[in-house]
């Protein structure tokens, strides 16, 4: 099902002040002179690498990456399940409740008709699963929705479960090719209908950032962080501040302003804009850890093809392994020999 939902302007938290409104800042003396002013409009701070800022109000059009939005802009969401849409059943566990958080997002629209937000539409899929249950044959339907819908969207975003979302995200970032649009994953620790729930804070900023700024990539929000969606892991289940970028800094961090680290942003592609469905699962993921029984590596690189195409090796460090193990390297130099696709990452 699909609902059209209009509306004018985008949010405005007050990130660490809980004795701010949630939708709105005081004014002070804002950022490098810039005085914030009362309302709805928050400051975009575009800061580049060599620490100039240029400021705007979010939703308007900037020499920077700041792009305009009015009612004519427009944002799809692809609701696949998760917590957010969850509510207690009958026994009292959550369970997807269809048509739920559909419902919600038009209400919430409708309050926020005179901030800088877009024209929402949301796709509700059939089936609202777990994001256990993710896995490339979902990661298809995302990417062809996407592809389909492309030319008459500005920006997306994808509401699933936080479980796998980092993984979803950077499988995205991989088959969304020359990407020009801003594509957002998130959800919410909380479901949407508890008190405390996180949902509509990081709904809200999802929704806006995804088309007022120019972001041409896969990413992911939550809490107050903005991250690449190729450089994420959720690194903590029982806080709003989930999901960590360890090696690659936030490409934007909200505060009473939104910062911006645009020397980190990937610039606007120059090819035409492909999405890659043709996938294998056929990979095996081993983390070194040590006393790691090497035979099984071996007998891996002996035996695995054609069942297992590649192997993932989380190593230590930066990527370091064991220098004096003979079964380790013999194992690397088996796989190679067959045509056994050996990746080493680190396990940081």
């Amino acid at each position: 099902a699909a609902i059209m939902m209009a509306s004018k302007a985008g949010p405005v938290v007050s990130a660490g002040d809980e004795k701010q409104s949630e939708n709105f800042i005081a004014p002070g003396p804002g950022v490098d002179g810039y005085k914030m002013q009362e309302g709805p409009n928050s400051l975009i701070v575009e800061t580049d690498e060599s620490g100039r800022s240029d400021v705007h109000p979010l939703g308007e059009a900037s020499a920077g990456i700041g792009k305009l939005v009015t009612k004519h802009s427009r944002l799809l969401i692809l609701y696949t399940g998760g917590t957010m849409g969850m509510k207690p059943d009958a026994s009292g566990a959550l369970a997807p409740v269809p048509g739920y958080l559909t419902q919600q997002i038009q209400d919430l629209m409708r309050l926020h008709e005179n901030d800088p937000l877009p024209t929402v539409e949301v796709k509700e899929y059939g089936t609202l699963i777990d994001s256990c249950d993710m896995g490339p044959e979902h990661w298809r339907i995302i990417a062809e929705d996407i592809l389909s819908n492309y030319n008459d969207f500005d920006g997306f975003v994808v509401i699933m479960g936080t479980d796998t979302m980092a993984y979803s995200a950077s499988a995205l970032s991989f088959m969304l090719e020359n990407l020009g649009k801003t594509v957002i994953f998130t959800g919410s620790q909380i479901p949407y209908c508890k008190t405390f729930s996180d949902a509509r804070r990081n709904l809200l900023f999802s929704i806006s950032l995804a088309t007022t700024l120019d972001i041409p990539e896969v990413c992911l929000f939550f809490d107050d962080k903005l991250l690449r969606g190729c450089r994420t892991r959720k690194a903590d289940s029982g806080s709003f501040s989930a999901f960590q970028s360890p090696n690659h800094p936030p490409l934007a961090t909200l505060g009473l302003s939104i910062n911006i680290n645009t020397s980190h942003l990937l610039p606007q592609p120059k090819g035409r804009f492909r999405v890659h469905l043709d996938m294998t699962a056929q990979v095996v993921v081993l983390k070194l850890v040590p006393q790691f029984d090497t035979a099984a590596l071996v007998r891996l690189a002996k035996h695995g093809l054609p069942t297992c195409k590649a192997v993932v090796l989380e190593l230590y460090g930066t990527g370091n392994a064991p220098h004096f193990n003979k079964e380790f390297l013999e194992a690397m130099d088996i796989a190679k020999k067959n045509g056994l696709v050996v990746v080493a990452t680190s396990q940081c």
